[in-house]
């Protein structure tokens, strides 16, 4: 994958019309139940398979309104190593119970890969030869908006490669063939 060579033209969309790239949905699957991916180089590069071990699947979350976000950045450490950090921000409205109390110990102490579906249908993964975990999982409320009533989190991870796109048989994979991508 490691291409260092430009290949292709990046040309203005010409789509017209509204467009919004929001999280529309977040998937976790806990970093050791992925046993294995392989990619698609055909027309570039994405995620073609994900091989999940007997039993174990990628859980959904849906995120608070307007309170996901993810970023692949570029970092350059002054030795002159380059690699890329993954990040993932959300936050989840809901009740404080035992379960959410698991959960939340969790998403804290785990490791996990990630795939976003955007509002535009695309899925993206995060974490996938590193694995995501916690810098912050925080658990509040307030009668007013100054504090979510639920949960925060930002799951990171530096990693080797970009953050890739999935092709539908991995999609079919995260989602269990129940959505369409």
């Amino acid at each position: 994958m490691a291409n260092c060579l430009l290949n292709d033209d990046l040309l203005k969309s010409t789509l017209c019309g509204y467009s919004l790239g929001e999280i529309a949905r977040i998937y976790l699957a806990n970093y050791e139940d992925v046993s294995a991916t392989t990619l698609d180089t055909s027309g570039g590069t994405a995620v073609d398979t994900i091989t999940m071990v007997s039993g174990k699947r990628f859980y959904k979350i849906d995120p608070a309104k307007n309170s996901a976000t993810w970023t692949d950045e570029l970092v350059v450490a002054d030795s002159g190593a380059k690699y890329r950090t993954h990040t993932l921000n959300f936050n989840v409205i809901g009740s404080y119970t035992p379960e959410w109390a698991d959960i939340i110990d969790a998403l804290a102490l785990g490791k996990y890969v990630a795939v976003i579906k955007r509002s535009d249908g695309v899925y993206v993964m995060l974490g996938r030869t590193a694995g995501l975990e916690a810098t912050v999982a925080t658990v509040g409320g307030s009668s007013d908006d100054s504090v979510v009533n639920g949960l925060q989190v930002t799951l990171t991870a530096n990693a080797a490669e970009i953050a890739l796109p999935l092709n539908q048989t991995a999609v079919d994979t995260v989602t269990g063939g129940r959505e369409n991508g």
